[in-house]
């Protein structure tokens, strides 16, 4: 059987490539006085406060990047390892709370899952297909990573009843 869903991770040097275009920005800020006055006519702030406010804001995204990769690194050699668990059966207790910004909750064989369908993740979010797969009594096998304190879903497979 196909899987109805797979995580696709493939980290590499490309979650940096956001960084060209920045630096190219930041030297065109420092080198080119005409386009940091530009900017600055229309924010009102001095040139140190800009290129200072942009520093921080670079090396903030930065570490957030890198972090990124990280999760994503460490992720894949889980997966790759074989540390992951994995549940076979039936949908129970599917549940959305849409006041939790579209929150969805289930269980399969006594684990809970959990997943904003909204939120863009590596892991399972159900974008494609909403309510067709996972609904009560649908009998799944799911491969999962327990990850701060929630059931990450790396992979379902739809079982035939």
């Amino acid at each position: 059987m196909s899987p109805y869903f797979e995580i696709s991770l493939k980290p590499s040097i490309d979650y940096f490539l956001w960084v060209l275009p920045v630096l190219f920005l930041l030297v065109a800020f420092v080198k080119l006085p005409a386009v940091s006055e530009l900017v600055l006519s229309m924010v009102k702030i001095s040139r140190n406060w800009l290129l200072t406010i942009f520093g921080l804001f670079f090396f903030i995204a930065l570490f957030v990047t890198y972090s990124e990769l990280r999760q994503d690194i460490d992720v894949k050699k889980q997966i790759d390892a074989g540390e992951f668990l994995l549940v076979s059966g039936c949908i129970q207790n599917y549940r959305l709370d849409e006041v939790k910004g579209h929150t969805a909750t289930f269980e399969v064989q006594g684990v809970e899952f959990s997943y904003n369908n909204y939120t863009r993740t590596p892991f399972f979010y159900e974008k494609e297909l909403p309510g067709k797969v996972i609904k009560n009594g649908n009998c799944l096998e799911i491969s999962y990573l327990p990850i701060a304190k929630e059931n990450k879903i790396i992979k379902i497979v739809q079982l035939t009843k």
